[in-house]
């Protein structure tokens, strides 16, 4: 049996699509190494410092500013983590606190983290350092500078930083990208073909139409976009204008991954994630009606990402996500409201990829899953009488019983 990750806990992929991870650093019993709060001068206007730095100085100043994030989040001190964030990049700025927020806001906030380690820095253009980060038996890259007062802050370059813009054209797709990102994007473009065909091979339909992929080195880019996502489809008012967003691998947006895997598996994942929606949309729309949760748990079933641990955790803790809150309310905590939830959106990912796979193994494969989606269409009103009516038509069972059904299946296999 795998351990269980905490990290993974916190992993929110994917909104227009998949809400993404809120990656704070990986919790453990053993208490933090961290700079005291009261030594961490209060945040103030990041300068640049021009001085050359050798990558030992650098790592020690980011190591510093390591324990304090930590720290901070350990404390739920929101003026500790901007002191280890540059404050004069508003974008930036927005993206770490917004995570910082909605991890503290969750279910799992409150949890201890144990330290996080510098693994190797590597110096960017525009007196930036890359550096790789140890986070619990999980990897992370982010950016960083020294400023004016000798503090190593968290940062990110500006949209004018990154260089020329590269449109690399093939038969399916267009990406668009920058000269920042160099290092990747060729591998980005071999993922988005071999990821645009297991989807076709999976689902069995096949869109004609030829999309645009954005790849965004960093989270200032115009427009703005939701602080909690990794990356988005967006259909076009016409088919050529259909659109998939993604954050860079090495950019704070991005989060963390499992070194086995390296970014290029969770990546993978996660732009087969989008294409399935982009499949759906231009394949199967016209035909079928699904809701939040089966969109988003198809998108998670194509992609082969149950979020095994996130789910076990929330399973033995007995904080199931009904399909149906049973107390209702102006904004019910349920999956049928997925993408209205107050706390744990990111864990409602892996309960809806778990209502499709449970649906696929039990009723006939993907085939069910079509059933249920025309049963859908078909099917007026809302709330438990809405499915129960749905899922008469598609399987011949009730509510109760698929409830039931399911609930077991998930102790039986998380």
């Amino acid at each position: 049996m795998r351990r269980v990750s905490w990290l993974i806990l916190f992993a929110f992929v994917l909104a227009a699509c998949t809400p993404q991870t809120v990656q704070p650093p990986a919790p453990t019993a053993a208490p933090p190494t961290a700079v005291p709060a009261t030594n961490v001068p209060a945040p103030s206007e990041p300068t640049p410092v021009a001085a050359a730095q050798t990558p030992e100085a650098a790592a020690a100043g980011i190591q510093q500013a390591l324990d304090t994030y930590v720290e901070a989040y350990n404390t739920n001190n929101v003026e500790l983590l901007r002191s280890v964030v540059d404050q004069t990049n508003a974008p930036f700025r927005r993206l770490v606190e917004e995570r910082f927020n909605t991890f503290q806001e969750s279910s799992f906030g409150g949890s201890r983290f144990s330290r996080m380690r510098v693994l190797e820095v590597k110096q960017r253009e525009h007196g930036f350092w890359q550096a790789a980060i140890d986070d619990g038996g999980y990897r992370r890259d982010i950016l960083f500078r020294q400023i004016e007062d000798g503090r190593w802050v968290m940062s990110e370059p500006l949209e004018a930083q990154l260089g020329a813009k590269i449109k690399i054209d093939n038969e399916y797709f267009t990406l668009n990208t920058y000269e920042w990102s160099a290092e990747v994007n060729e591998v980005i473009e071999d993922m988005v073909l071999r990821a645009r065909q297991q989807v076709i091979d999976t689902l069995g339909r096949t869109p004609e139409n030829k999309f645009n992929v954005y790849l965004r080195p960093i989270f200032g880019i115009t427009p703005p976009v939701n602080p909690n996502s990794l990356a988005w489809y967006s259909a076009g008012s016409r088919p050529r204008n259909d659109r998939v967003d993604i954050f860079a691998p090495f950019s704070y947006a991005f989060g963390a991954y499992d070194p086995m895997v390296g970014w290029e598996g969770e990546l993978y994942s996660t732009i087969v994630h989008e294409l399935t929606h982009w499949a759906y949309t231009r394949a199967f729309a016209q035909e079928y009606r699904i809701t939040d949760w089966m969109s988003e748990g198809l998108a998670e079933y194509v992609s082969n990402n149950p979020r095994r641990n996130a789910v076990s955790a929330a399973v033995r803790m007995g904080r199931i996500i009904p399909l149906v809150d049973p107390n209702g309310g102006v904004r019910p905590q349920d999956m049928d409201h997925m993408t209205t939830l107050e706390v744990d959106r990111g864990l409602a990912y892996g309960f809806a990829y778990s209502l499709v796979a449970y649906i696929v193994e039990t009723q006939g494969g993907l085939d069910g899953f079509w059933r249920l989606a025309a049963a859908v269409r078909d099917t007026p009103g809302t709330g438990i009488e809405f499915y129960d009516k749905a899922l008469q038509k598609a399987f011949g069972m009730t509510y109760e019983e698929f409830d039931a059904g399911w609930r077991q299946w998930l102790k039986e296999n998380y």
